[in-house]
């Protein structure tokens, strides 16, 4: 369930180049990891996305009530969100409910299979920290 979870929002992003987040004065919603403990023994931190703006919307409600609503592009959520979530030690949460349940994922597995869709599909990204796809990959390949 969980797999198809994550290929269903993965191959909605790709198709759409277009990622929801909410965010409230520069932060971004933040959930507690339910299946990750960092060296003390504590939850990790778990940085939410969606591929559909309902999805999201619906989200603004109890501590997030005064978020709004904000669409990034594919580059911007691999460049500038996943690369620094992976830094942060944190881990991405996919098509968060209400109740902040969802799919919590690693960023660089997102990342590489955000690679192989896009190079499956033959599309190749934008980017302004990588040459290209490839070049993304071998960053990639390096952390791994």
């Amino acid at each position: 369930m969980e797999a198809k979870m994550i290929e269903d929002f993965l191959n909605q992003i790709v198709q759409n180049n277009k990622v929801f987040i909410i965010e409230h004065k520069n932060e971004i919603a933040i959930s507690q990891s339910l299946l990750f403990k960092n060296n003390a023994n504590e939850p990790v931190n778990v940085v939410c996305f969606w591929d559909n703006e309902d999805l999201a919307k619906a989200c603004c409600v109890d501590i997030w009530r005064d978020y709004t609503l904000q669409e990034i592009c594919l580059t911007t959520f691999i460049e500038d969100y996943l690369v620094n979530i992976y830094n942060e030690s944190f881990i991405v949460g996919i098509n968060f409910n209400d109740q902040m349940e969802g799919v919590e994922a690693d960023p660089l597995d997102i990342i590489s299979n955000i690679i192989q869709l896009l190079k499956k599909q033959k599309m190749e990204l934008d980017f302004e920290y990588f040459k290209n796809l490839a070049d993304l990959e071998r960053q990639l390949q390096k952390l791994l």
